[in-house]
């Protein structure tokens, strides 16, 4: 038995009896999460630019999410994939270092356009390959997130191979072959954070998981020992003694990973490695009372890890300031929070942002013994000009873990707020609606018509 074989064994073999109601409450946490993230994105220069590049735009019958064309499967599983993570906002996950939800969901959703499917097929297909990135995320991370590849690529093709397997009923074979694939079809480096590269490439996740199990069915063929081969992709990938492979299937399932630690809500439009900064500086503000005009100087130390892409003191672009941890530390006292409006050319070129940002000072820690999973570990010291001095360590940001949850208040306010973008209130609740009665679906196949707006609010 190699890998492989093993892993596509476990996910055949999962099924709705393996949901806990804590599971499936989760599940349609994110699911709703990632499709208000999607129809934010929809719009977003990314998509317009892919859909206006031929051969990945091709007409058919699956619609894109918050737009009103339809497109062939695969291009319409990698323009929703895309629109999901055009503005990071999307849920995260500890193990991954990246976002689950954004590689897999939009293959599901294309999949349950072309052929009948129950709320609860569905699920178990989307836990199943949640469950599978995040397991193999165990195995490589964090030596594989350093080396500089984009785990939410990397990780999530498996995913959404995995789950695309389990709704389109491989058997464990095929799930084997299309798994095997997707370690020829996973790719995506961290150099290209703050580009229209990066949420590319989880459309690109999605369409290639998606490709990889239709091939598989059809009979395609590949390695059955790619994961462990001297020439496969944990050595390939990570390097040789720099990954524990037993961790892809050690207590597979037992819990879930979509249980324990559980999901993350991302409650800020920017990159997930600013949001403990973030978070750690309203603390202090709330606690000592002071305003952006109080500060002479933020220093803020951050995991290496995180630090490398986050960096930033100069910004070319709203892309290039989600990714900077100095401009969104700047902005988010400015503002009292961050929104989507943070992130535009007024607000990222406004003087008083700008030299905000020259106060603020990024640096490595130097206490990695403090790290807890995730590698969120960030301490701020702010100097104020009065001469107080403030100290705030976060080892992650607010609602990253089940013992922390982002509040339901919230995420229902980050999902309508998505969603006014492109729908109506009305539709805006409709489709609320389904998603968190999702399980009790007999069929998936009206759920398109609510999340595609009316003439009125497409154009």
């Amino acid at each position: 038995m190699t890998l492989i074989t093993d892993l596509a064994g476990r996910i055949f073999a999962l099924g709705k009896d393996d949901l806990t109601p804590v599971a499936i409450a989760n599940a349609k946490t994110v699911i709703l999460d990632t499709v208000g993230c999607t129809l934010a994105g929809t719009h977003e220069p990314v998509v317009e630019t892919m859909l206006q590049t031929e051969g990945l735009a091709t007409p058919g019958q699956v619609s894109l999410v918050g737009r009103t064309e339809k497109l062939d499967i695969l291009c319409a599983a990698l323009i929703n994939g895309a629109a999901s993570h055009a503005l990071d906002f999307d849920d995260v996950n500890i193990a991954m270092g990246g976002h689950p939800s954004a590689p897999v969901l939009p293959a599901l959703f294309a999949i349950a356009e072309s052929q009948p499917v129950s709320g609860i097929d569905f699920m178990v297909a989307f836990i199943a390959g949640f469950e599978t990135e995040t397991r193999m995320a165990r195995a490589v991370n964090f030596h594989h997130y350093d080396l500089g590849w984009h785990p939410t690529a990397t990780m999530g093709v498996f995913g959404a191979a995995a789950a695309s397997a389990k709704l389109l009923g491989l058997d464990r074979d095929q799930t084997a072959l299309a798994l095997a694939l997707c370690a020829s079809l996973a790719s995506g480096v961290k150099a290209n954070f703050g580009t229209m590269a990066k949420p590319y490439h989880v459309g690109h996740a999605a369409r290639h998981g998606l490709m990889a199990a239709k091939l598989a069915q059809n009979g395609f063929t590949a390695s059955l020992d790619v994961l462990e081969a001297k020439q496969g992709f944990l050595n390939v990938y990570n390097g040789k003694g720099n990954y524990q492979a037993d961790l892809i299937t050690k207590d597979w399932a037992n819990p879930l990973d979509i249980v324990e630690p559980g999901i993350g809500i991302k409650l800020y439009p920017c990159c997930d490695s600013t949001h403990a900064t973030v978070d750690a500086l309203f603390l202090l503000q709330k606690q000592y009372g002071f305003g952006a005009s109080d500060i002479a100087k933020i220093d803020t130390r951050i995991h290496p890890l995180r630090l490398t892409h986050v960096n930033r003191p100069e910004l070319r672009n709203s892309l290039d300031a989600k990714f900077s941890v100095q401009y969104c530390a700047a902005r988010a006292l400015l503002e009292g929070g961050l929104s989507f409006a943070s992130f535009d050319a007024k607000a990222y070129n406004d003087p008083v942002a700008r030299e905000l940002m020259g106060r603020v000072h990024a640096a490595p820690h130097n206490d990695l013994s403090l790290t807890r999973p995730g590698n969120y570990l960030s301490e701020v010291d702010v100097t104020l000009r009065d001469g107080r001095q403030l100290n705030k360590r976060l080892d992650r940001p607010f609602g990253r873990h089940a013992d922390e949850p982002a509040p339901r208040e919230l995420i229902r306010a980050k999902y309508d707020d998505c969603a006014a973008r492109v729908l109506s209130t009305e539709a805006s609740a409709r489709l609320h609606d389904a998603i968190m009665a999702m399980e009790t679906l007999t069929s998936l196949s009206g759920l398109s018509m609510l999340w595609t707006p009316s003439n009125e609010m497409a154009a």
